[in-house]
């Protein structure tokens, strides 16, 4: 994967690239960013530029990692030597992966997994989507409820690893994606964290800072990784995924920078969230709407399937952000659409900023508990009557 295929995040790229040309590469980095904003493919980008044939011979009459230099190198991989054709494929033998796993494998338990007996299905599914999300990712291995970690033995996987010499490249390179599952397994790591051997880089990807062991944070160099910007997310959709141009714009301000979550709601643009979430908003304020109330509204919405609804109430959280921000920041600054925005008029017109933090935190709690398996219909008539109990209360607004 080369730097060019990343979307958008510029500045990200020139100050990796720029470590390389000034000699100064950390040993050990964690990209930290939300899902979605390629953190991971940022990692696997500046892997192949490392070992990229091109790029080495620039800075191989200098046999030292860090210390100053002048020389100019390319700003990408070429994407032609062999050490960037094995890269792209993820068969690059000195750039190692470690992942989330289960304990189970086409419906067999396995013992003591480790990243090494799901390479086949990371290759499989992570080469036409780098920017898969975590569930994505178990979700395609079937994990159903079962949580994924990484392990212990993979710890010690990764210590055996250390010892071995590189095969062809500069680097040997180790890509953690997510150690936020490391738990107390991740100690195992923290001298090779603080002392790697030489021409050894850690590159850990994270989303989650606080769920990460202090112990391993203070051994990397954290650089933060920006949502995609609404620009770039725009023009990927439209030249990438041929996505026209207003429904581009409507998709990049519900992904909020999250590439992932924009070929989610592409994928499930037939459901129309817009359209069904107002509709549902309509009973709640009226009781019925096109001859259809609360009852009968959970009961349909109940057969649109787990993801979809999550992606309704995503929808909604959405939305009463962009009530609040018109409220406080008016019109231009806004993303709403006009029905939209007739409807967020409508709401301010009525509720208070506390009332409308209200039904913000009751959409976040039912998309909690939507995510575990709560029932649909149960939990969408709790939300509708809370709402239509909220919107009631013609609360004196101040113009």
């Amino acid at each position: 994967m080369q730097f060019s295929s990343i979307i958008g995040q510029q500045k990200l790229k020139q100050q990796l690239v720029a470590s390389v040309e000034n000699k100064k590469i950390p040993h050990a980095i964690m990209l930290l960013g939300n899902e979605g904003s390629g953190n991971l493919p940022l990692a696997l980008a500046f892997a192949q530029y490392l070992n990229c044939e091109k790029v080495s011979s620039l800075h191989s009459n200098s046999g030292e990692l860090f210390g100053e230099s002048t020389a100019k190198i390319i700003s990408d991989s070429c994407g032609e030597c062999s050490s960037c054709l094995k890269a792209s494929k993820l068969i690059h033998p000195d750039i190692h992966f470690t992942f989330p796993v289960v304990s189970s494998k086409d419906g067999k338990s396995v013992s003591k997994p480790t990243s090494a007996d799901f390479m086949e299905e990371w290759r499989k599914y992570f080469l036409p989507n780098p920017y898969l999300s975590v569930q994505d990712w178990l979700e395609s291995l079937d994990a159903e409820n079962k949580q994924g970690n990484i392990t212990a033995e993979e710890c010690q996987e990764i210590i055996r690893r250390l010892n071995l010499k590189t095969f062809e490249s500069h680097f040997k390179i180790f890509i953690l994606w997510m150690p936020e599952l490391l738990g107390k397994e991740g100690n195992i790591l923290l001298k090779s964290l603080e002392e790697p051997q030489e021409n050894t880089i850690f590159i850990l990807v994270a989303e989650n800072e606080e769920a990460i062991l202090s112990t391993i944070l203070s051994r990397v160099q954290i650089i933060k990784v920006p949502r995609i910007a609404d620009e770039d997310l725009i023009e990927q959709l439209e030249k990438k995924e041929n996505i026209a141009a207003k429904e581009a714009h409507s998709i990049a301000r519900l992904a909020n920078g999250n590439y992932s979550e924009a070929l989610r709601l592409i994928r499930n643009a037939e459901d129309d969230n817009e359209k069904l979430f107002l509709h549902f908003l309509r009973i709640c304020v009226s009781g019925k709407h096109e001859n259809q109330t609360l009852i009968n509204f959970t009961e349909k919405s109940a057969g649109l399937g787990r993801e979809n609804l999550k992606g309704l109430i995503r929808y909604g959280l959405d939305l009463f952000r962009e009530v609040i921000v018109l409220d406080y920041l008016g019109e231009k600054k806004t993303r709403l659409t006009e029905s939209e925005l007739k409807l967020a008029q409508y709401v301010n017109s009525r509720l208070l900023l506390n009332s409308k933090e209200e039904i913000v935190r009751k959409l976040e709690e039912s998309y909690y508990h939507l995510e575990r398996n709560a029932n649909p219909k149960m939990l969408f008539m709790n939300l509708g009557i809370f709402i239509s109990q909220v919107l009631k209360r013609k609360e004196i607004v101040l113009t």
